[in-house]
């Protein structure tokens, strides 16, 4: 978590998630508590009992499991024997197409019994296509920024590189422009933005500030932010996202991220689409 230390890592919890990577069932429910049975909020309403909640991660073995990613978030003791656990969880595996990952927000409590850690409930998200932040303390649009001459310089390159402009406007209050940066920093996506867009981050805090780039453009943000727009090295917009595409990047995939930097990407015949 940028800008926080880092709880202290629980012994259990990583047993429980090399118990997942194995993929063997009993394994994983050695791990949760039977008496009472454990009670896990999910999507689709409360779950008893632990048949469920481990066959949820057993059957990630089954599906190719390269490797799962623990993020602890929260390592809370609420007294000697119990114990409140919260992370982030990217599950990483193959498929015929390649190599996928899936991200999801997970909470467990566990408490000692017999002598053994146990968990006794918790809850998680749905499925995330690309990765959640688990803090919004990162800045990714800078308050001290001349985002006028950022534009310009921008523009400068690409005109000298053959490249195009991408305009992402958005807050550090934003959590979606947090998923969006994350997304641009994957392994599938960084080469594909690097080779072929200058990147200018403008901030437009409450939706009050850098407007008049917005008016310049003929753009908007009315349906919320992040809002993209793609540039020729002229300065011509090309395309933007004011429809509210990305708006809620936080369920998107990384294929339509792809997709939309290929599509107008130099070489590409641009249409106009704003």
């Amino acid at each position: 978590m940028a800008g926080a230390q880092a709880p202290p890592a629980f012994v259990p919890l990583t047993q429980w998630a090399n118990a997942v990577r194995g993929g063997d069932a009993a394994s994983i429910t050695g791990f949760y508590a039977t008496d009472p049975p454990p009670v896990f909020v999910v999507s689709t309403g409360i779950v008893t009992g632990v048949q469920r909640e481990a066959a949820f991660w057993a059957a990630w073995h089954a599906q190719h499991l390269s490797r799962i990613d623990i993020d602890l978030i929260t390592n809370e003791p609420v007294n000697a024997g119990l114990r409140q656990i919260g992370f982030e969880a990217g599950i990483y595996f193959q498929t015929a197409t390649g190599p996928q990952s899936l991200f999801l927000f997970v909470e467990q409590t566990w408490r000692r019994q017999d002598g053994h850690w146990r968990i006794i409930g918790g809850g998680r998200t749905d499925l995330a296509r690309l990765q959640q932040p688990t803090s919004l303390a990162g800045s990714i649009f800078s308050k001290s920024a001349n985002a006028h001459a950022d534009i310009a310089a921008a523009l400068r390159r690409a005109a000298a590189e053959h490249k195009r402009v991408l305009l992402d406007f958005g807050g550090n209050w934003c959590y979606d422009c947090h998923v969006l940066d994350m997304a641009f920093h994957r392994s599938d996506l960084a080469p594909l933005l690097q080779a072929n867009y200058e990147v200018v981050n403008v901030d437009v805090e409450n939706f009050d500030d850098n407007l008049d780039i917005v008016r310049q453009y003929h753009l908007s943000i009315a349906k919320g932010v992040p809002m993209l727009a793609v540039l020729d090295s002229s300065g011509k917009v090309l395309v933007s996202s004011a429809n509210g595409a990305f708006e809620a990047a936080r369920v998107l995939g990384p294929d339509q991220l792809i997709a939309f930097l290929t599509a107008w990407k130099p070489g590409r015949q641009p249409r106009d689409q704003r």
